[in-house]
């Protein structure tokens, strides 16, 4: 409680609301702010969530270029489709044990949708390019042979990635994708989905292919 110090229209010591009344060694009293008290959250459980919510967005953004069609009829208008990544991999993809959490990356999704997705899928990577291969099931699914093949090389360590829209379709049955920027001992991720040539957001869900380590 603050302290008038001569009469209503003096000088004041003490917290009155928002401010503090101070006076100074030569006898000037001053009004300052009242400075507001920060609240942090610092329970264990506040502090785990937030490190899954870094550890997911950090993995997530750099995707959001594919993630952006992958996953925007799932998301509708309730959510972007890079939120909606985000949380299915908050919900279903966080593994290990305070403070060391980790992603399973087989569990991730960047595309969400009905369309089939392909049979006998594979991603090798040879030198510096990853050859996808697939067989085209246009005839016994919900997929048709014109579907382009979205293929995603995902550099985990350094967070580059490279992806192709238009190169090859499922009656192709493969396709091949540059690595992006990477350094030997790097880990890569591969992903692939298909999507309509008539509608770029009717998309099969996305495929886990695996990791291969950039050895030269």
């Amino acid at each position: 409680m603050g302290k008038l110090n001569m009469g209503i229209l003096g000088g004041f010591s003490g917290t009155v609301g928002t401010v503090i009344g101070i006076c100074k060694k030569n006898g000037d009293d001053v009004i300052i702010a009242k400075t507001k008290r920060k609240r942090t959250s610092n329970t264990e459980g506040q502090v785990n969530q937030r490190t899954k919510f870094g550890l997911v967005t950090g993995f997530i953004q750099p995707l959001n270029p594919v993630v952006k069609y992958g996953c925007k009829m799932v998301a509708g208008n309730a959510m972007t489709p890079y939120n909606y990544a985000c949380k299915y991999a908050l919900d279903k993809a966080i593994v290990g044990v305070a403070p060391d959490f980790g992603l399973d990356y087989g569990k991730l999704l960047i595309s969400y949708g009905q369309q089939s997705q392909s049979t006998n899928t594979t991603a090798v990577l040879v030198d510096d390019v990853v050859n996808f291969n697939w067989n085209d099931n246009s005839s016994s699914s919900s997929g048709i042979g014109s579907d382009k093949a979205v293929m995603v090389v995902y550099n985990v360590d350094n967070f580059e990635l490279s992806y192709s829209f238009n190169d090859a379709t499922r009656a192709d049955k493969s396709g091949s994708l540059s690595i992006p920027n990477s350094a030997i001992g790097d880990k890569l991720l591969f992903y692939i989905f298909f999507q309509s040539a008539n509608d770029p957001f009717n998309v099969s869900s996305s495929q886990y292919l695996g990791t291969a380590i950039v050895s030269a």
